[in-house]
């Protein structure tokens, strides 16, 4: 095996471990990671919303209606190290049909040198991922909204080339009266057509969620409440290199608990509207807290925060999270009408 190949591999489980340790189990990991500032503002959770933020149409097409219709979406994620991503969208609705978006979502995780086993430089190449997404929504009797996305994803690091195909779906319940959206997710559902080089095809990763979301009667405060990896309701695992030693000098070993299990599938945000054109948004996610940091320095890692703010015609929105101590991914957002920008005669 060629060194150069070792640099790949490096650049795909970064992705896959800044996600989560269920993630990293799976091929095409950076099909979980947070397409908008709002997402990763909230903790890198699942949005319930109906409003016109075209962005949720990635994971939940369910979200997809007419306020959206001729909207476009585009965000620039400065992730971690030199891995930088960017995610566009587009949305059209016809009343008798239905709505309909398309989808591009790539990463780009830099130039890297290869090397041959006996030191020969080969030069330098590039690892890259995209996934091509249509998804379509529409009302479902009163109080109900279904989609589906079907979902293309290529990858090339190097000489390694992979694709694979996938649908999303997603089914959301609205009370209007109460202000509450409750929508389940089904994700990556498909399947590695192509795998890397000659290896065996490996899962995507599938993930079943659930979120809740509100709006307070007497304060303009939504809050999500995500229940993620329902899948796999046990993550529980045993660490047996602690570093840390017994009174008989054996190596200790730590289980997690039960609770912290159960907590490790909870995910919260909230958004605080001060002004039609200014919102504060904030997260936790626990499970990212305790699988990237040390005991010994946890800083603010698990927690994201992030602004809304409408300037005109734009709508601008920023969101960081912060991964491991020090290190913050930041994500840009923008969103525009493009009815806004010609007068229909």
């Amino acid at each position: 095996m060629k060194i150069k190949f070792l640099f790949t591999i490096l650049a795909s489980l970064s992705i896959s471990v800044a996600i989560s340790q269920v993630a990293g189990k799976r091929s095409y990991a950076f099909l979980n990671l947070p397409v908008s500032a709002r997402q990763v503002a909230l903790g890198s959770n699942f949005i319930a919303t109906v409003d016109n933020d075209i962005s949720q149409s990635w994971q939940s097409a369910a979200a997809l209606n007419s306020k959206m219709h001729n909207h476009a979406f585009a965000s620039y994620n400065n992730y971690l190290g030199d891995i930088k991503g960017g995610y566009f969208a587009y949305v059209r609705h016809w009343d008798k049909l239905g709505t309909f978006a398309l989808n591009v979502l790539y990463m780009d995780y830099g130039q890297f040198e290869g090397y041959t086993p006996s030191g020969i430089s080969t030069g330098t190449f590039t690892v890259k991922d995209q996934c091509f997404g249509l998804a379509y929504g529409k009302q479902w009797k009163d109080k109900f909204r279904i989609g589906a996305t079907a979902k293309y994803a290529y990858s090339i690091y190097e000489s390694y080339v992979s694709n694979a195909l996938s649908t999303d779906l997603s089914a959301m319940y609205i009370d209007t009266a109460e202000q509450l959206n409750i929508t389940a997710f089904a994700r990556n559902i498909g399947f590695q057509a192509i795998p890397y080089g000659e290896t065996k095809r490996q899962n995507l990763p599938f993930e079943l969620a659930v979120t809740i979301s509100k709006r307070l009667a007497h304060l303009p405060f939504r809050y999500h409440l995500t229940f993620n990896n329902l899948q796999q309701p046990d993550m529980r695992y045993t660490i047996n290199e602690t570093g840390e030693k017994d009174e008989n000098g054996d190596v200790k070993s730590k289980k997690m608990t039960m609770g912290d299990n159960i907590v490790r599938h909870i995910s919260l945000g909230g958004e605080m509207n001060f002004s039609k054109n200014f919102v504060v948004r904030f997260g936790y996610n626990h499970q990212k807290r305790k699988e990237m940091t040390q005991d010994q320095r946890r800083a603010t890692t698990g927690f994201s925060w992030g602004l809304g703010l409408k300037v005109k015609k734009f709508n601008i929105s920023y969101g960081s999270a912060s991964y491991f101590p020090g290190f913050n991914s930041n994500q840009f957002s923008l969103l525009l009408n493009l009815s806004e920008f010609y007068t229909k005669k």
